[in-house]
């Protein structure tokens, strides 16, 4: 009655690990990962240029340009 027990238990095992490659694997998981850093670096860049651009606004609003410049 082990060695039934034993044998389909090992069946099991096979099935699962089928399915498991069947669903993807590892390489889903880290192509998923890889995207996601991807999308995390171009939304950082995009905020950075975003802040800059702001901040150049605030700059343009806080100081003109004819005040920067000396006058003879």
């Amino acid at each position: 009655m082990a060695k039934l027990a034993l044998i389909i238990s090992l069946i099991a095992l096979g099935v699962a690990i089928l399915a498991y490659q069947e669903a993807g694997g590892n390489r889903d998981l880290a192509q998923r990962l890889e995207a996601v850093r991807r999308e995390t670096a171009d939304g950082l860049a995009k905020i950075k240029q975003e802040a800059a651009d702001g901040l150049a606004k605030m700059e343009k609003a806080i100081r003109p340009s004819d005040a920067a410049k000396p006058k003879p």
